[in-house]
């Protein structure tokens, strides 16, 4: 009885294992095919194709023609713009009143505009000046380095933003102003410059806003976020203050 009784218990036992064996294979069958393929009981026979693991990184396949390096031809590409953009300005920079008088003995340069759309590169440009001696806007078009054509605005049809530095230049010029006048506070304040404009009450049919001198708006703050404490109109034509104070906001 006893004998039976184990007969009995290891065949239950070997059903269990069997059981249990047979019941791992689903759970490979769903396996992602990454995993299974790990798993799986096969090799290549293709390790001569590619470069070994330790020489190159990543492994690179052997005897490779007609090679496009993608990064390196878009850092090129963007390489020729920069120097595109950098030898635009220097072109722009190096004339003089020699090459332009109508720019006079103060002037500043503003920026260039290509006249070729969105090509890289166009041999057309305009380039824009602002002549404090002439007190005029100054616009060049050049074609490859040559200039073609030259056209003055007045200040009162239009004039462009402030360029650095202007805006230096007039921060200075307000500072010593205002600090001359007996504001020693004014020393221990940002400037900022913007261009002005007339304020609304000046302005009369056809009228677009400008002044007839290149205007700065000058304020003087803690900080950019904080209010105003002094302002001033600088007019960079003369380098003068035209009227300044203690902002009453």
């Amino acid at each position: 009885m006893l004998y039976k009784n184990k007969t009995i218990q290891y065949a239950i036992l070997i059903s269990c294992l069997i059981g249990l064996l047979f019941s791992f294979t689903p759970i490979a069958a769903r396996l992602p095919k990454q995993i299974a393929h790990l798993f799986s009981n096969h090799h290549h026979s293709n390790n001569d194709r590619f470069t070994r693991i330790g020489t190159e990184w990543p492994p690179q396949p052997k005897q490779m023609d007609n090679i496009v390096w993608l990064n390196r031809h878009f850092n090129n590409r963007v390489v020729n713009q920069t120097i595109s953009s950098v030898g635009l300005a220097a072109t722009a920079r190096s004339f003089s009143n020699n090459d332009i008088h109508e720019l006079g003995n103060r002037f500043t340069y503003v920026g260039t505009k290509e006249s070729g759309g969105k090509q890289l590169q166009s041999s057309q440009q305009t380039m824009t000046y602002y002549s404090h001696s002439n007190n005029t806007t100054v616009e060049v078009d050049i074609d490859q380095g040559d200039i073609q054509n030259i056209t003055l605005i007045s200040p009162s049809k239009y004039q462009p933003p402030l360029t650095d530095d202007e805006v230096k230049e007039a921060v200075t010029i307000a500072r010593t102003s205002i600090f001359q006048d007996g504001f020693d506070r004014i020393q221990q304040l940002e400037g900022y410059g913007i261009l002005a404009f007339k304020p609304t009450s000046e302005i009369s049919a056809g009228d677009r806003g400008f002044y007839d001198t290149r205007m700065a708006y000058v304020s003087f703050h803690e900080h950019i976020d904080a209010r105003p404490e002094f302002i001033a109109w600088v007019d960079l034509a003369q380098q003068i203050v035209i009227k300044s104070g203690e902002d009453q906001l």
